[in-house]
C-alpha cells in the first residue's frame, strides 16, 4: 500500500470512529440539555441537509480550492459543529451549527471527505488494485463506525457510573469528536 493510501485509509478509519461515536450519544444528549422531540427532529433533518449542501458545495470545487483545503475545511467545519453542540444551548446557534457543519447523526459518511477520497485513492492506485482497495476501505470506515459508537457508549456510560450527570456524559463525546477533527487536520 503507498504513503497516499495509508493516510487516506487512517483519515476514514479515524473519521468513521468520530461520527460512530458521536451518533450513539448524540439524540440523548439534546434530549438532556432540554431540547424537546420535535426540535431534535428539526436539528437532525438540517444537519443532513446542511450537509448535502456543503458536501455538494465543496465536492464540485474541490480541484479548484484544492483536494487538502477541501479536506481541512470538512475538517473544520466538523470541529466548530462538535464544539457549538456541546458548548451551547442556544436553538439558534445549534441549528447554524447543525446547517453548516459536519455531523453525522446515523453515523454513516458524511461532508465533503468521501469523494474526494475515493478520487485520491483512485489516482494512488494502480488499476488492477483499485477495486481490493476500495473494498478495504469500505471495510475499515464500517469497523471503524461500530468500534466508535462502541466507544462512545462505553465512554458515556462509564462517566455516568462515575457519578457525572447524563449530559455531562454526552457532552463528553461531542467534545470527542470535535477533538478528532483536529486529528483529521493532521493527516489533510
Amino acid at each position: 500500500m503507498m504513503n497516499d493510501t495509508r493516510l487516506l485509509f487512517t483519515a476514514r478509519i479515524v473519521r468513521l470512529f468520530a461520527y460512530g461515536f458521536l451518533s450513539v450519544v448524540l439524540v440523548l444528549y439534546l434530549a438532556s440539555i432540554g431540547l424537546d422531540p420535535h426540535r431534535i427532529g428539526l436539528l437532525l433533518t438540517l444537519t443532513l441537509v446542511g450537509d448535502v449542501v456543503v458536501s455538494l458545495y465543496l465536492t464540485t470545487r474541490a480541484d479548484i480550492i484544492g483536494r487538502r483545503r477541501t479536506l481541512i475545511a470538512g475538517a473544520l467545519l466538523m470541529i466548530i459543529a462538535g464544539l457549538v453542540f456541546a458548548f451551547t444551548r442556544d436553538f439558534t446557534l445549534l441549528l447554524i451549527a447543525a446547517t453548516v457543519g459536519v455531523i453525522s447523526p446515523s453515523g454513516n459518511e458524511v461532508g465533503p471527505f468521501l469523494a474526494v477520497e475515493q478520487v485520491a485513492l483512485a489516482e494512488a492506485e494502480k488499476s488492477r488494485d483499485r477495486t481490493a482497495v476500495f473494498a478495504w476501505y469500505n471495510l475499515a470506515g464500517s469497523f471503524a463506525t461500530a468500534v466508535g459508537s462502541l466507544a462512545g457508549g462505553v465512554l458515556s456510560s462509564i462517566m455516568m457510573r462515575r457519578g457525572f450527570d447524563a449530559a455531562s456524559s454526552y457532552r463528553s463525546a461531542i467534545v470527542v469528536y470535535a477533538l478528532l477533527g483536529f486529528v483529521l487536520i493532521s493527516f489533510s
